[in-house]
């Protein structure tokens, strides 16, 4: 039976029907039977419906959730929704546990169920908060002319500049991490000294706890004030931003000094507070901005405060003194180089940090960059030990003993000796294994865990509201201060260890003070085993974690004792007891801690955890058997690296860190072994914690296709021209100031192609000849700085582009000056009604010429090639758009590997010198003296240029054009752009 339902009883079906948790069959089923509703659409139309419902995404506002749509496609009548039922399920649109064998395999990788949809709209919608870089290099006229024009020696320069700002990144990051352990270690004595003295004066609980208390939140609290107030980007690690901006997405504000001096002493009173804190995030985060910042050779905040105060100098140095690399590209390969030696200087482990920038920071790398990378790690940790030991004893510099020291070490190596603390035996393998499941297991917990803490603190304590922001870290500093506190106090006493045993206990060798992060012995003169309110001959065992920085505690769960010597029965052991519950409070201290509004980092706190519950699987092992001597050292270090790779899911660099700093170079087996297998287990649990927090964040981060199955899944299944967007927003090379002015109010578009026919370009589905690309920073560049402005009557010719060209090369360099995006950025909200604002009527009705300044060679792809092409395309060259060409495009010639070969580019110059093919620039920079012949493969048309000049092949070499050819082509295609021109006035963009 057929019934048409309209009005109240249309409305009420549909209500049934979106009432539904999710579209499943089985409820939009029971609607349709409820209403006793068959379909009246043909299984064509229903096709068509799902094929425009769930694939077609060419317009911004495309794919809504499926019971949107039936509501508004079909207002009329719901009796066609069973034919769509269909469809909709055989595109995986509703909910489905896994793929069913019924469903075709070119849509799997569909979204299964509407919530999946809906989640992933809500992802896109995040993204629209963010911008993609351009790493593309720039190749306009202007920067072909200067670089055709630079000479040999200018290129021996800037690579010097190269390795010289590598060099400068290194001991600056040595000079930052050795400022900030001097001042943590100042601020940690302060707090610990005061408590002891009002312990050893009153003892008691209260007046301890509240000189506790005024330290630790106090250095909490101006913690939370610094970034709350000048720098809320200074929160947190900064690695997931790092990252963000590695992979070719901007971020506001990352990259600024006022960050980096917020983060420093942000991260430096966080650790003083006793926050559950490192400062190894951290640091990645301050290692890039002085590498961008060194790299760029001025700074914008400095050059904001000259002009605040009336100086209108720049912060810049010129190109003379180092301003070569001001691009986005060179920009990000210093970013990753300061990362590098950023981590490499708070742990003080060169090639462990280097790896590490490597496999989570750097999404383009080079051999080049790894060798400067190398570098400034080096530089910077070298010059970390060179400050610390001349801070500790200036006047035996020259005699004092570098690389004894680590910085998870206890004692110095020549006093440990590692190679008899740590070994393993075969049996233990599976052990470590285990080990390495158990991390991983509790990193996903962990993670898990985090989604709902981070959840809560967007609901209720946004980073908008800073001053919920800076109550939650106080709070959290009292929680934690009060719970190590209390662990501290209601510790029984123990008795001191004999004189003998304590003599090695206590034997540090070295003073390794600056690396504790706290100086100075008790009453008795013991470091080691604090008093606290225990007698004399005894000492309070919970204080030894509880009663430390967060660092010096893991040390001693990794190292404590290793000074016995083996013949020697330890009288004091850390229990298995303080063990575990100095591991769940550290566990519980990092929910509350990561994500707050300080900067905080995860690393440390990571290292310790997973060192503590390690240790206690190597008492349980040496427990079951007691025949063997068990190395408890080897467990806790292990554990450790296994659970920092279990919450971050890094291997290799991990695995490296952990053991230039703790030392157990004899571990590099069970280590590796254990940090992979955390990695496996925590994958099928959840993401690394920072890839989750750009996944939340939704920055449209672009990972490694060969790691991500799913991802590859979807681009092989989709074209590009599935996706593109066909309306385009384009400028011509020639237009009106005020319609460019119009242009760029009315969108928000970061590039436009360069066309003479735009209305093509808006036009969906239509073709139109691309001369080139400029970025909105380039023409508000140009606007600025009144560069290409020219005036016109609309009907006469133009004048060829390269009239715009400076004549000489220090004009094009000084243009070239102007038009830098480093280090003084254009900040495109803030700047650009200012710089539209600022433009006279008489210069909105000049026109701008856009030819000399557009990229010319923008990258192409054709419309039926995969999304997986494009997707390398996008992650490999760092790009923000691509443009889409007809799949048969117009093709005149190939190149081959061996054709862009050195040897066979420096035939090809050769051959077009000896043709005279050079500019008129060029020539003049000999003194008008005639260009020598050089001794290469005389031009000789009938000649196979093929056996002359490698790849060069004979067809091409005889269609080379003269000087004279070229320009005589170039102005007639002047001619033809200046025909098109004449019309801008009545255009519409």
């Amino acid at each position: 039976m057929e019934r048409n339902w309209t009005g109240d009883d249309e409305k009420s079906a549909f209500d049934d029907l979106l009432s539904a948790r999710v579209p499943s069959r089985g409820a939009l089923s029971n609607v349709l039977e409820e209403y006793e509703l068959k379909a009246l659409q043909s299984e064509h139309a229903a096709e068509q419906y799902a094929v425009r419902h769930t694939s077609n995404r060419k317009a911004s506002s495309g794919w809504r959730d499926p019971k949107n749509k039936l509501q508004s496609e079909f207002s009329d009548t719901v009796h066609h929704v069973q034919d769509a039922l269909h469809v909709f399920k055989e595109r995986g649109v509703l909910h489905h546990t896994e793929y069913d064998s019924n469903i075709p395999a070119a849509v799997h990788g569909a979204p299964k169920t509407a919530e999946e949809s809906k989640e992933s709209l809500e992802r896109l919608r995040r993204m629209g908060q963010f911008e993609a870089q351009d790493f593309d290099v720039v190749d306009n006229d202007v920067e072909r002319e200067t670089t055709l024009n630079r000479d040999h020696l200018d290129y021996l320069v800037e690579e010097s500049w190269r390795w010289l700002l590598s060099f400068l990144i290194g001991v600056t990051m040595g000079m930052l991490a050795f400022l900030v352990d001097i001042v943590l270690q100042r601020l940690n004595s302060f707090k610990y000294t005061a408590v002891k003295t009002v312990v050893a004066n009153h003892g008691g609980f209260w007046a301890p706890y509240m000189v506790w208390l005024v330290f630790t939140m106090g250095y909490s609290a101006m913690s939370a004030f610094l970034v709350t107030s000048f720098a809320p980007l200074g929160a947190g690690s900064g690695i997931p931003e790092i990252k963000t901006y590695l992979n070719g997405v901007h971020i506001k504000g990352l990259l600024g000094l006022k960050t980096l001096v917020v983060k420093m002493f942000s991260v430096t009173l966080s650790m003083a507070g006793g926050l559950i804190a490192g400062k190894e995030g951290p640091f990645i985060h301050a290692g890039g901005i002085v590498g961008g910042g060194i790299a760029g050779m001025g700074s914008r905040t400095i050059t904001d405060l000259l002009h605040k105060y009336g100086y209108k100098r720049k912060a810049k140095a010129s190109r003379k003194y180092g301003g070569y690399f001001r691009n986005d590209a060179d920009h990000r390969d210093y970013v990753g180089i300061g990362t590098a030696a950023g981590v490499s200087c708070s742990f003080a482990a060169p090639i462990g940090g280097l790896l590490l920038s490597i496999e989570e920071g750097a999404s383009f790398y080079s051999t080049s960059l790894f060798w400067r990378g190398f570098l400034a790690t080096c530089t910077g940790v070298c010059t970390l030990h060179f400050l610390a030991q001349f801070h500790e004893r200036p006047s035996e510099i020259m005699d004092a003993r570098f690389g004894i020291r680590r910085d998870l070490g206890l004692y110095d190596d020549n006093i440990a000796l590692y190679g008899s603390k740590f070994w393993y035996y075969i049996w233990e393998l599976p052990i470590y294994v285990f080990i390495g499941c158990i991390a991983g297991a509790l990193g996903g917990w962990f993670i898990k865990l985090n989604i709902h803490f981070t959840s809560f603190r967007a609901k209720y304590i946004p980073a908008s509201n800073r001053w919920r922001r800076f109550g939650e870290v106080v709070f959290v500093a009292w929680l934690v201060a009060t719970t190590w506190f209390i662990a501290t106090y209601s510790s029984p006493c123990q008795n001191l260890p004999s004189k003998e045993q304590l003599s090695y206990y206590e034997n540090s060798g070295e003073d390794q003070d600056i690396y504790a992060g706290v100086s100075g012995f008790d009453s008795r003169g013991l470091k080691f085993f604090p008093q606290l309110w225990c007698n004399s001959t005894q000492f309070n065992p919970h204080g030894q974690l509880f009663f430390n920085p967060l660092v010096q505690s893991m040390r001693m769960i990794v190292h404590f004792g290793e000074t016995l010597p083996e013949s020697i029965t330890p009288e004091h052991i850390i229990s298995s007891s303080l063990l575990l519950l100095w591991a769940v409070t550290i566990f519980c201290g990092m929910l509350f801690c990561f994500g707050i509004g300080a900067a905080t980092g995860l690393f440390i706190p990571s290292l310790a955890l997973g060192a503590a519950w390690g240790r206690i699987v190597g008492m349980l092992v040496r427990h079951m058997v007691g025949h063997h001597a068990i190395s408890l050292p080897a467990y806790a270090a292990v554990g450790a690296a296994a659970q920092l790779g279990g919450v971050t899911r890094m291997t290799l660099s991990i695995t490296v860190l952990v053991m230039e700093g703790t030392g157990a170079l004899q571990l590099v087996v069970p280590m590796m072994l254990a940090v992979f297998v955390a990695k496996i287990v925590g994958d099928s649990v959840s993401m690394g914690v920072y890839d989750l927090h750009i996944k939340i964040r939704g920055a449209p981060v672009l990972l490694e296709a060969a790691l991500e199955s799913h991802q590859r899944m979807v681009s092989d299944k989709l074209s590009v021209g599935e996706l593109m967007t066909t309306q385009m927003t384009a400028l011509e090379p020639v237009m009106l100031v005020s319609k460019l002015e119009g242009v760029l109010r009315r969108c928000a578009h970061q590039a436009f192609p360069i066309t003479t026919e735009v209305d093509k370009a808006f036009a969906a589905n239509e073709s139109f000849p691309l001369h080139g690309v400029i970025k909105r920073t380039q023409v508000l560049r140009m606007l600025k700085h009144r560069i290409g402005l020219l005036t016109h009557d609309g009907m006469s010719a133009l004048p060829p582009a390269k009239t715009r060209i400076p004549k000489s090369q220090e004009e094009r360099i000084e243009l070239l000056d102007k038009l830098e995006q480093f280090p003084l950025k254009i900040r495109v909200k803030e700047e650009q009604e200012g710089i539209l604002r600022d433009l006279t009527d008489e210069e909105r009705h000049m026109y701008i010429d856009l030819r000399p300044f557009m990229q010319r060679t923008p990258f192409l792809v054709h419309a039926n090639a995969s999304l997986s092409r494009a997707y390398r395309l996008f992650r490999t060259m760092g790009l923000h758009h691509v443009f889409v060409g007809p799949p048969k495009p117009m093709v005149m010639g190939v190149i081959t590997r061996k054709d862009v070969t050195e040897e066979n580019a420096e035939l090809a110059l050769g051959v077009k010198a000896n043709k005279g093919l050079i500019p008129p620039a060029a020539a003049a920079t000999g003194g008008g003296k005639d260009v020598p012949f050089f001794p290469y493969a005389p031009y000789q048309p009938q000649a196979d240029m093929s056996v002359a000049v490698g790849g060069f092949s004979r067809h091409h070499s005889e269609q080379l054009p003269t000087v004279e050819e070229d320009e005589q082509e170039e102005e007639e295609q002047e001619l033809e752009d200046n025909e098109r021109a004449s019309l801008m006035s009545t255009t519409k963009v």
